[in-house]
């Protein structure tokens, strides 16, 4: 919360819910939840709940229901009723004595049906909270959460029962196989035209999404989960399953795009692709919302339960961003008995900024995950050269410290290709310096091949018409240099305020490189030439997607526009017409998820016990770096990440 929330909401503690006779215990609980920098509006509803049920004065319901708010905003479903975890998660803002106090006080109060006001132990009853008791487990859920984990748990054992709508033999199968990946046909690596290697995953992964009507492939950076997609695609497409009944979707507009991407740009370095393999070129990836067809009026979707998906195949990518409340939705609009599923993902990234770690519950590990086993392909073989890099994110995702010691700032900015470094955090003055050093090295030096600085490519096309730049072969291969230089460096921060997250990071790079490329100072309208923004809502009728990336040019005319590359070609539009954006030197680690540049600065947060550092967020920082990568903060901060993983609460049980 900023200062101006804090006040606020001290105010309305003091005013609107201790009161003037409010008990020492009920004060102490409150006092010591701001720990948790709760929103004004938990508060809100915290004094409504006790209000109607009326236990204002009851020191236990009140520690439970802030810890309860507590636990969705780290992403849990509900509460664990278990007696020391709850101590344990009470002890988050409680002294131990409080704690164990409120967590005895709360169950014996539960077990005399002291809340029956409130909670519902019949699940068929419609109170706020509800009492779940599920192989020896309590658990304590709010309403809506309880609906959806089951609407889930339901949709999903439906589809697990489910046979496959189309039975392929297996004969077959082995047939496509060999014929997608015969000279002639088979998918090449873009850079060096290297047809693609059959590694055993992959085709094991090809094999379980024709032989199920759900499956489960997940694969880390550099695995070559695209390209397996497109390959799963070019069988289904010959075992007679046409395009047009093909769905593609992903979370968030920009995957959606880059699934789009991934068909159009595989399909395109076959030698002498086939009539089925030029027919997926007219496939293009949605979001969840626009596949299910959200009604913002009355905020449902078009499919759902009684109006499923006509679609024989959903192949929905980047499954790890999707909580449980969409994946429910989503399944509800499944039919089984006619719709094969298969999901893509990589279980180690950050799960959804909603509640619920869905796809990382699916993976079986001998302890969890049993109903979905036989259904699920690791892709092990990672296709990126680098060592030193697979091996870090390696470390960090076992929660391994990775021995080193700190380098210089200017040092590690010229580390060779493979290489990683750990610049230690002495200060924001030295901060501030870093960053000009970072901007001078990857904005205002001629690096790439071309050896062409992003400055130079900056003015050179600003010294031609917006539509010759977008529309001429020469314009085309300015913009190709200056998305390549974009690409070449991210800054990435675990938060967005202060001086070590991505908007003060931004204001910074943004004030430096104003002057340099307009020569005058950054004036209201927040943009320059030169600027790298990204787009922050989707806008279907311009193409333009949350997430997506794009540069200001101010061109020969002297007119603003933005401009985004699409396919081997570039979109643009003007400035004002534009949907919402901002400035994206910067980004953090979420918005970065399925992106991936050469050289990454991973800056961990200055409070060394920020809740936001846990290996999961380190790991899918990392894995965004494909040459360099620069981790800057403390040791301390560091140690903190690798202990902690994130360990999200749900009734899911598999």
């Amino acid at each position: 919360m900023d200062t101006e929330q804090i006040k606020f909401t001290e105010k309305f503690l003091d005013l609107e819910i201790l009161g003037v006779e409010a008990g020492k215990d009920k004060r102490a609980v409150y006092a010591a939840s701001q720990k948790l920098e709760l929103p004004l509006l938990d508060y809100i509803t915290i004094r409504d709940l006790t209000e109607f049920g009326g236990y204002q004065d009851d020191a236990s319901f009140l520690g439970v229901l802030i810890a309860m708010f507590g636990v969705l905003q780290e992403g849990s479903l509900c509460l664990d009723l278990d007696e020391q975890k709850l101590s344990a998660r009470l002890r988050t803002f409680l002294k131990d004595e409080m704690a164990e106090k409120i967590a005895k006080g709360f169950l014996s109060g539960l077990a005399r049906d002291k809340y029956k006001t409130l909670v519902t132990k019949d699940r068929d009853g419609y109170l706020p909270l509800v009492l779940s008791k599920t192989r020896g487990q309590k658990r304590l859920y709010f309403q809506k959460f309880f609906v959806h984990e089951n609407s889930l748990k339901l949709g999903m054992e439906t589809l697990l029962q489910a046979k496959a709508s189309k039975k392929i033999s297996e004969s077959a199968i082995e047939t496509f196989i060999r014929e997608i990946y015969s000279p002639e046909l088979t998918i090449r690596v873009l850079k060096n035209r290297k047809p693609i290697e059959a590694d055993k995953d992959q085709l094991d992964a090809i094999r379980l999404s024709l032989r199920s009507q759900f499956s489960i492939i997940s694969g880390g950076p550099g695995t070559g989960k695209t390209s397996l997609m497109v390959n799963i695609l070019r069988c289904l497409q010959r075992a007679g399953v046409r395009p047009e009944e093909i769905l593609l979707g992903a979370p968030t507009g920009r995957a959606a795009q880059r699934m789009t991407e991934a068909v159009q740009s595989n399909i395109n370095t076959i030698k002498e692709p086939s009539d089925e393999d030029r027919e997926l070129l007219n496939l293009k990836g949605s979001t969840l919302h626009k596949i299910l067809g959200y009604r913002r009026r009355s905020h449902d979707f078009y499919h759902c339960e009684t109006n499923p998906l006509p679609a024989a195949v959903i192949i929905l990518d980047e499954v790890s961003m999707v909580d449980v409340v969409m994946m429910g939705r989503f399944l509800k609009a499944i039919d089984p008995a006619r719709t094969r599923l298969i999901f893509l993902g990589d279980k180690d990234q950050l799960p959804s900024v909603e509640a619920g770690a869905v796809f990382a519950e699916m993976i079986p590990d001998g302890t969890r995950a049993k109903r979905f086993k036989g259904r699920l392909v690791l892709l092990r073989k990672v296709y990126r050269s680098g060592k030193r890099l697979l091996k870090l994110a390696k470390q960090i995702n076992n929660g391994e410290s990775p021995g080193y010691l700190p380098v210089p700032f200017d040092c590690a900015i010229q580390m060779e290709h493979d290489k990683w470094g750990f610049v230690q955090n002495e200060g924001v003055k030295n901060w501030k310096s870093h960053i000009r050093l970072w901007v001078k090295h990857h904005y205002l030096s001629p690096i790439n091949r071309h050896n062409r600085s992003f400055q130079d490519l900056i003015f050179a096309a600003g010294n031609v018409e917006a539509n010759e730049l977008a529309g001429s072969d020469s314009g085309n291969e300015i913009l190709g240099q200056l998305f390549e230089r974009v690409a070449g460096a991210r800054i990435l921060s675990l938060v967005r305020n202060g001086s070590y997250g991505c908007v003060g990071i931004n204001r910074q790079i943004a004030q430096d490189l104003g002057l340099q490329f307009e020569s005058t100072a950054l004036s209201e309208k927040k943009f320059f030439t030169g600027a790298v923004i990204m787009v922050t809502t989707n806008d279907y009728s311009k193409e333009l997607f949350n997430g997506d990336v794009g540069v200001v040019v101010r061109d020969k005319t002297g007119t603003y526009r933005s401009f985004f590359p699409r396919f081997g070609s570039y979109i643009s539009f003007p400035m004002d017409l534009l949907p919402p954006w901002e400035l994206a030197f910067s980004m953090t680690v979420h918005k970065s998820q399925g992106s991936e540049f050469d050289d990454v600065l991973l800056v961990l947060p200055e409070d060394e016990t920020h809740k936001l550092l846990t290996r999961e967020v380190v790991y899918t920082g990392i894995t965004r770096a494909k040459n360099r990568i620069i981790i800057y903060g403390t040791k301390t901060g560091l140690d903190t990440a690798l202990k902690r993983k994130i360990e999200r609460e749900s009734g899911l049980g598999w």
